[in-house]
């Protein structure tokens, strides 16, 4: 059950945080790399997000009360795929649609987000976008409730309602933690190669400002402030690292920012957000921090098993921006710290 309680503790962490916009112009890329994609029609569950659903987008978009994020993957086919389509192994409906279907969380940022108007879609989808532009392919999103993934038969389950339908061939997001929970007949899914890693990061603030390890919290016994029901929290448990938890990543910077705290260790998807909500922050992650082993895992995509094509392929691109630094360039203009794959 560990990878379900990470990846529950990670998404819901950063997935229901407020978000701020980040300008794009804050992610340009150089000339030589991919320009981000030009948004088209973004659908949730394969149908467009509006009236024809009888859905009224929001002034603003709160997971919370959106009934469509929370209602997780429904069962529809993705748009503009044809029934024989349906029938090809994920590389042969690539090349015949010219399209990569993806499956993402539409509001897990920075890694993915339902965008519009040009903002920035997340990493992930950037990443994705360059891949295929370097094939002349296209994408093609389709925004799944990643907290609904867990186990065949659960509820919404992305998993079980998506890939394993054929409704996107490759399901961002993912979290390696060498358990295999999710795995459940039919699923069948495996990893793509990793193509980089989070973990938890020390930030911290005024008096706190001189520590650069876990060992100097404990050592001066300085009070971190931490995610409840997390890894890390866990983890300062068992090792006897004074602490305070407080519910989500976001709420543990609240903390920093009202003063309550001057340490603290969050997740490192989660400072690109705070860099955006509170701006008035005088927060920093120590400089050259690189988590420690036991919390740190790699990120990386899922694919059915039996799409042995489509997955070198994937891997073979991420191999290649590993190599050209484009992944870790794309990171970092996210705001987030790069890690480069364990693995």
């Amino acid at each position: 059950m560990f990878f379900a309680a990470l990846n529950r503790t990670l998404i819901i962490s950063m997935s229901l945080a407020p978000l701020a916009l980040l300008a794009p112009s804050a992610l340009a890329q150089s000339e030589t790399e991919a320009v981000v994609m030009k948004l088209q029609d973004e659908f949730v569950y394969g149908r467009n997000r509006g009236p024809k659903m009888g859905y009224v987008e929001p002034e603003v978009f709160e997971p919370l009360s959106d009934p469509l994020y929370r209602a997780g993957y429904k069962n529809y086919r993705p748009v503009g795929v044809t029934g024989e389509q349906m029938k090809m192994n994920a590389m042969d409906r690539t090349k015949d649609l010219g399209t990569i279907l993806a499956c993402a969380d539409g509001w897990f940022w920075p890694f993915s987000r339902t965008a519009r108007n040009n903002e920035p879609a997340g990493l992930e989808v950037e990443i994705l976008n360059s891949i295929a532009k370097k094939h002349d392919l296209n994408i093609d999103m389709m925004w799944v409730n990643m907290n609904t993934r867990f186990g065949y038969g659960a509820p919404g389950g992305a998993f079980d309602l998506s890939i394993n339908r054929g409704l996107c061939d490759i399901v961002l997001g993912l979290t390696v933690t060498g358990s295999d929970d999710h795995q459940l007949d039919p699923s069948q899914i495996v990893y793509s190669k990793p193509y980089m890693s989070t973990g938890f990061v020390l930030v911290t603030q005024g008096p706190a400002k001189g520590l650069t390890s876990l060992d100097d919290v404990k050592n001066l016994n300085v009070k971190l402030g931490l995610p409840a029901y997390s890894p890390m929290s866990d983890y300062a448990d068992e090792n006897g690292i004074p602490h305070e938890t407080f519910f989500q990543n976001f709420r543990v910077i609240d903390a920093m920012v009202e003063g309550k705290v001057d340490a603290a260790m969050i997740w490192s998807g989660a400072i690109s957000q705070a860099k955006l909500n509170r701006p008035e922050g005088q927060f920093q992650m120590v400089k050259g921090y690189v988590p420690i082993p036991e919390m740190r895992w790699d990120s990386a995509w899922g694919l059915k098993k039996t799409e042995v094509e489509f997955k070198k392929f994937i891997d073979d691109a991420f191999d290649e921006m590993l190599e050209s630094g484009e992944i870790k360039r794309i990171v970092e203009r996210y705001g987030m710290p790069y890690y480069p794959p364990m693995e």
